[in-house]
Formats: C-alpha cells, structure tokens, sequence
C-alpha cells in the first residue's frame, strides 16, 4: 500500500501544479498505471466547472474561458510548455542535437509565440462552439460527457509516447522514466477508459451509444502516434516536452473530432 500512495502522489505530484501538503517518497515505478488514470482528475475537474458555471453564464465563451484557464493554472501549464518548446525544436530545420539544446534552453522564439497563440485560441474556440451546440439543443447529457473526458484523452495518449519509442539522449523525466511498464500503461488506459463507457451505461441504454467516446480518443491516440514518430526523428525518442506536446495534441484532436460531430448531428 505505501508503495501504490507514494507513487500515486508523485504522478499527481508531477502533473498537478498545486503542492501536495503531505509528505510521501519520490517513486516512479507506478507512474504509466497512474499516467492516464489522472485525466480523469482532469476531465471531471472540467465536467464539475461546465456543470456550476453553465446555468450562470449566458455567453458560452465565459464558461469556456473559466475552464481552460482553471485548467491550465492547475494542470495543464506543464504540458503547454513542451507544447511550446516543440514549436521551437521542430519546426527549427536544424540538427538533432541542436534540437535537444532547443528543448532545454529557457528562452521562448518566435515559433513557440505563434504556435503557442493559435493553439489556445483554436482550443478555446472548439470548446465554446461544442457548449454552444449543447446549450442550443438542451444541454445534451450523453454528448456532454464524452467532450469534457478531452483531458483524459490527452493523459492516454501522452502515456502511450514512452511506452513506444525509447527516451531521447538527454537529462530529466525521459531519463526518470527507463524502464517504462506497457503493461502497467496498458492496465492504466484500459481502467481509465472504462469510465466514460459506464457513465454512458447510466446515461443511456441504446447500444450504439458505447461506440461514442472511441471516435475522439481513437483520434486523439492516432495523433499521439504521429508526434511520437516526429519526436523520435527529429531528437531521437521522447524527452519530457514532448509528452507534454503528444498530450495537449490529444486533446485537441479529441475538441475537433466532438465538435464536427455535434456540428454535423445537430
């Protein structure tokens, strides 16, 4: 048991950007289980704000705006760094090694500005339109839990990046996690994914309906693999920033996926 609440809370510890006030002992061993298993923090930390701030707020862009910045101050402010480092790295026609220096150095360029800006602004737009769909056709229960599991979207194909290229030549949490469990991820992606399919259970008794959440996070995962063979050609597998960039690509994807969806249905 000390061994499952020491590894818990250092995987919570090394996503989440709020102190843990208890004292427990770096362990990492656990990590790929508790990985993709956090999203759903995330995902109901998101479901919870839409549920209190939706009835308050006329303008969909204020709940959204609310969401994506509560988000990101809790959670996701890591993940967008390596978002913005990537932008730096690889869209810099440079050298491997070159690239990993790109990774490390603190400075921000011009590429992680403009990747940085549009990527938030089209997160934000996905989100608002998807509110607005849902508001304009009663707030559609079903439809509404699939879009806010996004972040556990993300987590899972984040999660998937070390367990299938090797960790690149360079310091830090690529180098902490050697020895990456697939089973471990494998058993982490399968719990965390038996969620969505059991509030869709309570939510609904047609069928069809258990098929939903596997559109956007079978999209989400496929454009995890994508970064993931960019990553390992361009700096030699993964690094932390790239994990952080494979998870705020999934979850993006699983934005666009849901609001074409809702945007085609309804």
């Amino acid at each position: 048991m000390r061994k499952i609440y020491d590894s818990f809370l250092t995987s919570f510890g090394l996503i989440c950007r709020i102190p843990i006030p208890v004292k427990y002992r770096i362990d990492f061993s656990l990590f790929p289980l508790f990985f993709p298993l956090i999203g759903l923090i995330v995902s109901g930390m998101g479901f919870g704000l839409f549920f209190l701030l939706n009835p308050l707020f006329s303008l969909s862009g204020i709940t959204a705006f609310i969401i994506i910045l509560s988000q990101y101050l809790v959670f996701n402010l890591f993940h967008f760094d390596g978002l913005l480092d990537c932008a730096d790295a690889f869209l810099f026609n440079t050298s491997k090694e070159k690239r990993l220096s790109i990774l490390t150095d603190k400075r921000t360029g011009s590429f992680a500005i403009f990747a940085g800006a549009i990527y938030i602004m089209f997160k934000f737009y996905l989100l608002e339109e998807s509110i607005n769909i849902l508001n304009n056709n009663g707030t559609l229960w079903l439809w509404t839990t699939v879009l806010f599991f996004y972040p556990l979207s993300g987590r899972i194909a984040g999660a998937l990046m070390p367990a299938i290229i090797p960790p690149a030549d360079e310091p830090g949490l690529a180098e902490l996690l050697k020895g990456y469990s697939k089973l471990l991820v494998s058993s982490g992606i399968i719990l965390s994914f038996a969620v969505p399919l059991f509030l869709i259970f309570l939510l609904t008794t047609n069928p069809h309906s258990f098929a939903l959440p596997i559109i956007p996070f079978s999209g989400s995962i496929a454009g995890g693999l994508l970064i993931s063979l960019l990553s390992k050609r361009y700096v030699g597998g993964y690094t932390g920033d790239s994990i952080g960039f494979t998870i705020e690509a999934g979850e993006i994807f699983h934005l666009i996926i849901i609001a074409e969806l809702l945007r085609r249905i309804f």
